[in-house]
């Protein structure tokens, strides 16, 4: 699995895919498997993201609230605050191969813990208003970066799919090849 933003960089550029005519079925099939894997750990990123931007967002549309001051009452609220999503971008989805990364291997959540660490949320109602807003503003652009580089994840595992799909189609790899 991609361990680090160095692996995602490596399949990220532009010539990760070039040769893949020339290449062997199982690395193809590598390369595909690799690029799921880095599609499921920024998915899963994202989610974290839009989590915890919806959550600032609540404080920001209830500024002042105690409801929200009350970390009780937030978790209570939580499963209505995460459901809303209504600021999410939308788009065509792939459903993952993977459901969850492996996140002892690889800490996703760096980034993201320095714009707002999970230990942090409960500090919010303590923000004003302008702090609310840099650290939205600070999660929106991190989220746009995440589902750029899904995209381009996405567009990766479907080019090396269908070089595998062309390969069986034409003749060039074997149905026994296609089980293993």
């Amino acid at each position: 699995m991609p361990s680090d933003q160095k692996d995602l960089d490596r399949i990220l550029t532009a010539d990760y895919l070039d040769g893949i005519g020339e290449r062997s079925l199982a690395d193809i099939r590598s390369m595909r498997t690799e690029c799921q894997e880095a599609e499921v750990a920024q998915s899963y990123l994202r989610r974290l993201i839009q989590g915890r931007l919806d959550i600032v967002h609540t404080y920001l549309e209830h500024p002042g609230s105690d409801a929200l001051r009350d970390l009780s009452s937030l978790v209570n609220d939580l499963p209505a605050i995460l459901s809303s999503g209504a600021r999410r971008s939308s788009g065509i989805e792939h459903l993952p191969q993977l459901l969850s990364p492996d996140t002892e291997e690889a800490d996703l959540t760096t980034e993201l813990d320095v714009i707002l660490g999970a230990d942090e949320i409960g500090t919010l109602a303590d923000l004003d208003v302008e702090q609310l807003k840099v650290i939205a503003s600070r999660l929106e652009v991190l989220e746009k970066r995440v589902s750029a580089d899904r995209r381009a994840l996405h567009e990766r595992i479907d080019t090396l799919q269908a070089e595998l799909v062309d390969r069986h189609k034409t003749g060039r790899a074997s149905v026994d090849g296609l089980l293993s």
